[in-house]
C-alpha cells in the first residue's frame, strides 16, 4: 500500500509540472490531476507507523512430540574420587572343603617319653622243643677278638647343683672299641627328693635311648614323710651293664624324671659334692 501511494505522489507532482506548459497532452494532464486529487481525498497520505502492540498471551502448550532417537554414545568421563568404604557385609555361607594340601616337612624327633609302669607277669607259655646241639666254642684263652683291655675306661666329674626335676643332668662322651663288648656305667653323687608321697627316677641314656640290653639302668628315690616336709640330702650311687651298643662314639647321659605311677617330686642332684659318671668297656658276658 505504501508503495502505491509513493508512485501516485510521483505522478501527481510530474503532472503539475507538466500543466504549466501548453501542449497537446494538456487534456490528459488534467485527467491525471483529477485522479490524484480524488485519490488523496479518498485515502489520504499514509500515517506514521504506530508502536508495537502488547505481546499476546502465550498459547496453550501443544501435545508432546514423539521421542527422538537415541543419541551417540559420549566419551568416557574422568575417574571420580574414591568413595568412603561401605560397611562390612554379612558373613557368607561356608564353602565346600578344599583339596588336601601337600604333606608338610617331617618334624623333629621328640624326646623319649617316660618309662611306663611295669606290666603284670604274663602266663607261662608251653615249653619249646629241644634245640639242636651247637658247635663247640673256642676257649677264652684262644679267642682274643672279644677281649677288651682294662685300660679303656673314662670318668666325667663336675661339682655343681642341678634342680632339674625332669630332664638331662649331665653327659659324657665315650669311644667304644669293640662291637661285641658291653659298657659298664655308674653314677656317684648326692641325690634328693623333696615332697610328701613323691618320687624321682635317675637313669642313663646311650645315644639318646635307654638301655635295652638287657634292661634299663636306673635308681628310684621315693619320699613319704607325712608329719612334715624333710630335706634329706644323701650320697647315692647306682650302676649297671648295657649290651648291644655299636662300636664307635657313644654319648652317655644322666637323666632324671618321674617314677611310673607316682607324683613327680622336687629333685636335686650334686648338693655340696662332686658328681661322677664312670664308663668302662668290658668283655661280653658268659652265656
Amino acid at each position: 500500500m505504501v508503495q502505491y501511494f509513493a508512485v501516485l505522489l510521483i505522478l501527481c507532482i510530474s503532472g503539475a509540472s507538466m500543466g504549466a506548459n501548453t501542449s497537446p497532452q494538456q487534456q490528459n494532464t488534467a485527467n491525471l490531476k483529477d485522479l490524484c486529487e480524488k485519490s488523496i481525498l479518498g485515502h489520504g497520505f499514509p500515517g506514521v507507523p504506530g508502536s508495537n502492540g502488547m505481546p499476546g498471551m502465550p498459547g496453550i502448550p501443544g501435545p508432546q512430540g514423539p521421542q527422538g532417537r537415541e543419541g551417540a554414545k559420549g566419551q568416557i568421563g574422568d575417574k571420580g574420587s574414591q568413595g568412603t568404604p561401605g560397611r562390612r557385609g554379612d558373613r557368607g555361607r561356608e564353602g565346600p572343603p578344599g583339596k588336601s594340601g601337600p604333606h608338610g616337612i617331617k618334624g623333629i624327633k621328640g624326646e623319649t617319653g617316660l618309662v611306663g609302669m611295669k606290666g603284670e607277669r604274663g602266663i607261662i607259655g608251653n615249653q619249646g622243643r629241644k634245640g639242636d646241639k651247637g658247635e663247640k666254642g673256642e676257649s677264652a684263652k684262644a679267642s682274643q677278638a672279644s677281649v677288651v683291655p682294662q685300660t679303656n675306661w673314662k670318668q666325667c666329674v663336675w661339682k655343681s647343683k642341678s634342680h632339674t626335676n625332669n630332664g638331662r643332668i649331665e653327659g659324657c662322651a665315650f669311644n667304644k672299641l669293640k662291637s661285641d663288648s658291653a659298657l659298664k656305667v655308674s653314677f656317684q653323687g648326692n641325690m634328693r627328693v623333696s615332697g610328701d608321697n613323691q618320687c624321682n627316677r635317675w637313669y642313663f641314656k646311650f645315644n639318646g635311648n635307654e638301655c635295652s640290653g638287657p634292661m634299663t639302668i636306673e635308681a628310684a628315690v621315693y619320699n613319704d614323710w607325712t608329719s612334715e616336709n624333710p630335706n634329706l640330702l644323701h650320697h647315692r650311687s647306682f650302676e649297671g651293664y648295657c649290651e648291644n651298643i655299636p662300636q664307635g662314639a657313644v654319648r652317655v647321659e644322666l637323666w632324671v624324671g618321674q617314677c611310673g605311677g607316682h607324683t613327680l617330686g622336687s629333685a636335686e642332684t650334686g648338693w655340696e659334692s662332686v658328681s661322677r659318671i664312670m664308663i668302662e668297656e668290658v668283655s661280653r658276658p658268659q652265656s
